[in-house]
């Protein structure tokens, strides 16, 4: 490879927990691969910044607004230095020993993939079926609106979950995925380079599916079992009314420009 870096990564914050993107840090520092990260603050407020300049081993980009999760990790893939690879990180990511070797030497043994994702675990160790098929207007209906119990009890409703979430394929798999989770993407750099980063209209929510679209129309985009990671997820757009917005919003966003598929 002819950068010097292996990995370049970006975490995008807005008063993400502190100890959280800590912990994403020193995870990702772990590693003995020539690595560097930076984090691109979207305006989460003077004390907040000063926390963040605590943390050691980053380079931090204050982008000066808050103009969403894609805006801000185009900020900081813009800047990073020349690389083989560039991690999209969630600050409450936590990646596990030996993954970000596991992963780039499988990207290094297969050219033709150009984003890759690992085995997403939670807390406690049990899964997070975070691959997906691309989604209907109902896929995505009933996983914000349907309570838990009917999306467990009703046989439509879990067959249609329980495909959107590929479900029906093995986790332990290595699969192509059309649906890639951007808690966790690692790019080919040259391939996130030509596809221009996240498209901006998105906010928040669905430009990780866009994003994985328009890569898989020129590298293949893939699950790996083989690696793993911890997410400490939280679905914010079920706790608030003004993400829920922002979620109706991206999802007019992704069908008008993808097509409508309402079932």
């Amino acid at each position: 490879m002819s950068a010097t870096l292996r990995i370049t990564a970006c975490i995008v914050t807005y008063r993400s927990p502190i100890e959280q993107v800590r912990a994403a840090v020193a995870s990702f520092l772990s590693t003995p691969l020539p690595v560097a990260i930076s984090i691109i603050d979207n305006d989460s407020g003077a004390d907040y910044v000063q926390a963040l300049r605590q943390i050691e081993g980053i380079t931090l980009i204050e982008a000066g607004a808050n103009k969403g999760y894609g805006a801000g990790h185009n900020i900081g893939f813009a800047k990073a230095p020349a690389s083989d690879y560039h991690l999209i990180l969630n600050p409450d990511v936590v990646i596990h020993e030996g993954t970000l070797q596991a992963m780039t030497d499988y990207m290094d043994a297969n050219p033709d993939i150009g984003l890759l994702a690992p085995k997403v675990q939670n807390a406690d160790g049990s899964l997070q079926p975070l691959n997906k098929r691309l989604p209907t207007v109902f896929d995505l209906f009933a996983r914000r609106f349907l309570p838990k119990r009917v999306q467990q009890k009703n046989p439509y409703v879990q067959r249609k979950m329980a495909r959107y979430e590929m479900r029906d394929v093995s986790y332990d798999k290595i699969i192509d995925v059309p649906f890639i989770s951007g808690c966790f993407m690692l790019f080919r750099s040259e391939v996130l380079r030509r596809v221009g980063g996240f498209d901006t209209r998105y906010f928040m929510y669905l430009e990780d599916c866009d994003i994985t679209r328009r890569t898989s129309a020129i590298a293949r985009c893939v699950y790996y079992p083989n690696a793993s990671i911890t997410h400490h997820w939280a679905r914010g757009s079920h706790k608030s009314w003004r993400l829920l917005r922002v979620m109706l919003h991206s999802m007019w966003v992704y069908f008008n420009s993808w097509g409508w598929r309402w079932i």
